[in-house]
């Protein structure tokens, strides 16, 4: 029960303040449109941008994001070790990133022909 309400709570910090700070403000979405974890979607799956709607783009990935540092962060709380903590942080971290953003990528690419 103690690593639901990590992950949830984690979750929710992480989505707020992503979209407080990014989706919500237009600055922040204009700071957003020249980050490079845009410029990955734009290169590997060569969206474009102006095809999307582009809050929802952001919200998209607000969400992502907190899923994938949520879940990270849940499964390294099983740990005591701090170095095991970051070497399994990484191993979780990277293919997470890998498959969820192929799958946001894949899904925007054909939004964007339709």
């Amino acid at each position: 029960m103690e690593y639901i309400f990590t992950f949830v709570f984690c979750f929710l910090v992480i989505y707020l303040l992503y979209l407080f700070i990014i989706v919500l403000r237009k600055k922040g979405l204009e700071k957003f449109k020249t980050s490079k974890q845009l410029d990955y979607f734009k290169i590997k799956f060569k969206l474009d941008i102006k095809k999307l709607n582009f809050k929802k783009f952001a919200n998209a990935l607000a969400v992502t994001n907190a899923f994938i540092i949520a879940f990270t962060v849940t499964v390294i709380e099983v740990f005591d070790n701090w170095i095991l903590k970051v070497l399994v942080a990484f191993l979780i971290l990277l293919p997470l990133m890998y498959l969820l953003y192929n799958i946001i990528g894949k899904y925007y690419k054909k939004k964007e022909g339709k």
